[in-house]
C-alpha cells in the first residue's frame, strides 16, 4: 500500500511541475471583474498609469470594458505611447461586445484611414480577436442600461482558464 501511495504522490508531482511549462493560467473571475471595475474607475479619474495597470490583464482574458478603455488610452496617449494601430486592435476586440456606440466610434475611426492604415487594423484586429476575443478566452458579455443611461457591459468567464498573450504596449 505504501509503494501505491509514493507513487502516486510522484505521479502527481510530475504532473503538476509540467503544468508549469504551460502558458495556461487560472484566475477568479470576480479578481479580474474588480480589477475592471477598479480599472475604469482611475480611467475617469484621468489615473491613466493605475489604470493600465490594472485594466491589462483582464483586457486580456477578454473583459470588454477593460478592452474599450486600453482602445482609448492608445488612441489618445494616456500612460501609453499614443498607437491608431493600437489603439483600434483594442476597439476592434472590444467591439464583439456588440455596444452600437463602440462600433460607430470604430466605423467612424476606419473610414478616415487610408488605405494601408485599414489593412493594418485589419490584421491586427484580426490577431487580437484570436488573442483576445470572446471565443479565444471563453467570454460572455452581457449588457444593461445603467442609472445614467449608458450601456454596462458585463463579462464573465465561465471556467477561469486561459492562454494570455502580453498586451502589447508599442507597435
Amino acid at each position: 500500500m505504501h509503494i501505491k501511495t509514493l507513487a502516486f504522490v510522484m505521479f502527481i508531482s510530475i504532473f503538476l511541475t509540467s503544468c508549469n511549462s504551460t502558458d495556461i493560467e487560472r484566475k477568479s473571475t470576480v479578481f479580474l471583474e474588480m480589477k475592471e471595475i477598479n480599472g475604469i474607475k482611475q480611467y475617469e479619474k484621468g489615473n491613466y498609469e493605475k489604470a493600465f495597470n490594472l485594466l491589462k490583464e483582464p483586457a486580456a482574458w477578454g473583459y470588454k470594458g477593460s478592452q474599450y478603455a486600453l482602445a482609448f488610452m492608445f488612441l489618445k496617449g494616456n500612460y501609453v505611447q499614443q498607437s491608431t494601430l493600437l489603439g483600434m486592435g483594442w476597439l476592434g476586440v472590444a467591439k464583439e461586445a456588440n455596444v452600437k456606440e463602440w462600433t460607430e466610434q470604430y466605423n467612424t475611426f476606419y473610414t478616415t484611414a487610408s488605405n494601408k492604415e485599414k489593412k493594418e487594423i485589419d490584421v491586427i484586429v484580426e490577431e487580437y480577436i484570436k488573442r483576445y476575443g470572446l471565443i479565444s478566452q471563453d467570454v460572455t458579455c452581457t449588457k444593461a442600461i445603467n442609472a445614467y443611461r449608458r450601456v454596462d457591459i458585463k463579462c464573465h468567464k465561465y471556467d477561469g482558464f486561459g492562454i494570455i498573450y502580453p498586451v502589447d504596449v508599442v507597435e
